[in-house]
C-alpha cells in the first residue's frame, strides 16, 4: 500500500477552486476530443482507479494519490486497445507505437494531476500539457543568449495565475534516454543567468560575464523529471548523475523499489507541489 497519508481538509478551507476547475475540465475535454489515441489510456486509468478503491478500501480522493505510482502499469494496460486504433488507421506500427506511448504517458501524468486538483489533494493550480508556446513560458522560461532563444524540454507546466508565484516544469518520458541534453543545457543557463550580481561585479573574469544572457526571473522555476522507467534504467550508475540537474525526480513505476536518493515515487509529487503552492 502507498505510504501516502492524507492531510487535513482544513488546509484548503476558503480557497476558491471554481476558476481552476473550469479550466481543468475544459482541458480534459480537449484532450479527449483532440488526441485520437488517448481514450484507451483514459479508460485504463479509470479502471485501475476503481480497482484501487475496491481492493484497498480507500475513497476516490486517496486513490487518486495512490494511482500515481501505477501510471506505468496503466500505460501498459491500455496498449492492446491503442494498438487496435493504430492498426485500423494503417499506420506504421513500430514508429507510431513509440510516439503514441510517449504522448499518452505525458497526457496520463497531466490528467492524473488534474484529477488531484479537482479532488483538492492539490491547491488550485493550472496543469498545461505541451505548453511550449504558452505565454508564461514565453515570458518566464525563455532564456536569450544574443539572438538565440533557449527553452527547456517541457511536457507539462504547472502554475498559478497570481504574479510571482513559482512555475513547475515537468519533463515526462517513458524512459531515461529521451531528450535529457536539452534540459541540462537550459538548467545550466538558468544557474548562470541567476548568479549573484555581487559575485559578477567582484569577479569580472568569471566566465558568466562573457555571455550576453537575458532572462526574466520574476518567477522561481522548478524542474522536475517524471519517468515511467519502462526499461529499468533507473538503477544504472550512468543514469544517476542525470537527476542532479533536476530539482525533483519521480518514477511512476511501482515495481521500482530501490530508487536513487534523489528519486521518489510519483505519489510524493503531491506533497512536493503542496510545499511550493500552499504558502
Amino acid at each position: 500500500m502507498s505510504n501516502y497519508q492524507p492531510q487535513e481538509e482544513k488546509i484548503f478551507h476558503g480557497v476558491d477552486y471554481s476558476h481552476t476547475e473550469l479550466a481543468i475540465r475544459d482541458s480534459m475535454d480537449s484532450m479527449l476530443s483532440q488526441r485520437g489515441y488517448w481514450e484507451p489510456t483514459l479508460n485504463a486509468f479509470n479502471k485501475k482507479l476503481q480497482g484501487i478503491i475496491d481492493k484497498k478500501g480507500v475513497n476516490k480522493k486517496n486513490a487518486l494519490v495512490i494511482i500515481l505510482d501505477y501510471l506505468a502499469e496503466v500505460l501498459g494496460n491500455s496498449e492492446p486497445e491503442v494498438m487496435k486504433i493504430i492498426l485500423a488507421r494503417k499506420k506504421d506500427v513500430k514508429q507510431t507505437r513509440v510516439s503514441v506511448a510517449g504522448n499518452n504517458f505525458q497526457a496520463l501524468v497531466a490528467h492524473s494531476l488534474m484529477e488531484n486538483v479537482l479532488a483538492k489533494n492539490l491547491p488550485p493550480v493550472h496543469i498545461a500539457l505541451k505548453p511550449k508556446n504558452h505565454p508564461i513560458v514565453q515570458k518566464y522560461a525563455t532564456i536569450k543568449i544574443g539572438n538565440e532563444a533557449q527553452k527547456p524540454d517541457m511536457d507539462i507546466l504547472i502554475y498559478q495565475e497570481k504574479p510571482r508565484t513559482p512555475l513547475v516544469i515537468c519533463s515526462c518520458k517513458t524512459s531515461l534516454r529521451e531528450r535529457a541534453g536539452q534540459t541540462y543545457r537550459w538548467k545550466l543557463l538558468v544557474d548562470l543567468a541567476t548568479a549573484d550580481p555581487n559575485h559578477l561585479k567582484q569577479h569580472p573574469e568569471c566566465p558568466i560575464n562573457k555571455y550576453n544572457i537575458e532572462y526574466q526571473s520574476d518567477r522561481k522555476i522548478y524542474m522536475a523529471r517524471v519517468t515511467a522507467d519502462l526499461y529499468n534504467e533507473i538503477a544504472q550508475p550512468q543514469q544517476r548523475g542525470m537527476f542532479t540537474f533536476f530539482d525533483k525526480a519521480f518514477v511512476t513505476n511501482k515495481s521500482r523499489q530501490e530508487l536513487p536518493p534523489n528519486v521518489q515515487p510519483m505519489s510524493k509529487i503531491i506533497s512536493y507541489l503542496r510545499s511550493i503552492y500552499e504558502n
